[in-house]
């Protein structure tokens, strides 16, 4: 057993993420129902700040006057006074090296880890100390052939991107981008909303990318199930294919197998990390987490019923499960394929307070019960699956 422990920066980590993964859920849903260029920019501010956690963030139009000056047209957060009062230009002068004019001029993103060290920061620094800016980061935004602008993030904390944000607000940067050029031009507006689309799929892309991180960072706090939400999903999957379901049924089934325990974000490290039988005390704090998950998960609006299933994942056909006692019925079959999995990836694989069971045993287990705790038909799907091969868990984990 590994002795490395949780600590609070993976907690924070954690967290970061599960905002990361809501303001891109917000920020494509403004994206994809906006008419109007103004209030568009202005909610995509207004996410940043309240949804992810910035200090401020805004967006500024590149002018073609004789300083080549950037127009602040929409801000949003704490330190807006900085932004009014900063004379930012994109110019190759002292008033555009910083990291709004360079990100305009270079069209490349461009960081600020630390104004106080930053020697193209030098004009604005008192200014943004005075105004609570500590760090910032701008990303260029092109539009129809012109120098266009810049959407510039900022942070209290200094050093405060690290690369997995960068990557998202980059491709946030860049769906923001597609989605101005669609509303400001009627005759190419089925072109640029061609190209939106494709980049809210790199979004959600992105999104399934951001999921499986939030998992795994979830695992970092139980060092005993690593790879268990994973090899969750594979095996639910499967099922779900030996049971005949649709290709768009299956991929939701995959990703609510994959943050079915989600929630144990919000359960002690002290409790997952202990490796002998719980008290009924302890073992009620970890029935908390398919109830917790759902919270997180609730407000995301999924083209399938994630949060439902990870709430459900550990209700049994006959009442007797948690947290509302369903019956048979009443349960998702999402979930009720994601219980099965559950159990039978449990019982097979390797914990550092027991060995594995052996999967022969957890089809025992699941076959036993057929019917009583567990839906016959997953049931029957999952001994198919065995049966015929069409998955196994890999052998370093049974």
């Amino acid at each position: 057993m590994s002795n490395v422990m949780p600590n609070q920066k993976d907690d924070e980590s954690c967290r970061r993420t599960i905002r990361s993964l809501q303001m891109l859920d917000e920020c494509t849903k403004a994206m994809l129902g906006a008419i109007d260029e103004q209030a568009l920019l202005d909610k995509i501010c207004a996410i940043l700040v309240d949804t992810a956690g910035y200090s401020l963030a805004w967006v500024g139009y590149a002018e073609e006057d004789a300083d080549r000056t950037v127009r602040p047209v929409a801000l949003y957060g704490l330190g807006e006074e900085y932004v009014r009062r900063a004379k930012i230009s994109w110019g190759v002068n002292p008033h555009g090296l910083g990291p709004t004019g360079t990100a305009i001029r270079t069209r490349q993103f461009v960081i600020t880890k630390d104004i106080l060290t930053d020697p193209c920061f030098v004009l604005w620094q008192d200014l943004a100390e005075e105004c609570g800016v500590s760090s910032l980061i701008a990303f260029p935004l092109p539009l129809n052939g012109g120098p266009g602008g810049a959407l510039t993030i900022c942070s209290r904390e200094p050093d405060a991107f690290d690369p997995e944000e960068i990557a998202l607000l980059e491709g946030l940067a860049n769906s923001l981008s597609y989605g101005i050029r669609a509303l400001r031009s009627r005759r190419e507006r089925i072109r640029a909303e061609e190209a939106l689309r494709q980049s809210c799929l790199k979004l959600q892309s992105t999104l399934e990318g951001v999921i499986k991180a939030m998992a795994t960072l979830t695992e970092l706090r139980d060092p005993y199930t690593a790879g268990h939400q994973q090899r969750v999903s594979e095996l639910a999957s499967a099922i779900a294919k030996a049971m005949g379901m649709s290709g768009n049924e299956v991929e939701g089934i995959t990703i609510a197998g994959v943050v079915h325990d989600l929630g144990k974000v919000y359960v002690p490290i002290e409790i997952l990390s202990k490796p002998g039988h719980l008290s009924a005390v302890e073992f009620d704090l970890v029935k908390v987490h398919s109830r917790a998950g759902y919270d997180i998960l609730k407000t995301i609006e999924f083209p399938w019923p994630i949060a439902e299933t990870v709430l459900q994942h550990h209700e049994r056909v006959n009442g007797s499960g948690y947290p509302l006692g369903l019956t048979g019925k009443d349960i998702l079959m999402s979930a009720k394929i994601v219980a099965v999995a559950d159990v039978v990836e449990a019982m097979s694989c390797f914990r550092p307070y027991r060995p594995a069971r052996g999967v022969a045993e957890a089809l025992k287990e699941i076959t036993r019960n057929r019917g009583i705790l567990y839906d016959p038909d997953v049931v029957d799907a999952c001994n198919s699956v065995f049966a015929r091969g069409q998955y196994r868990f890999p052998q370093s984990v049974s």
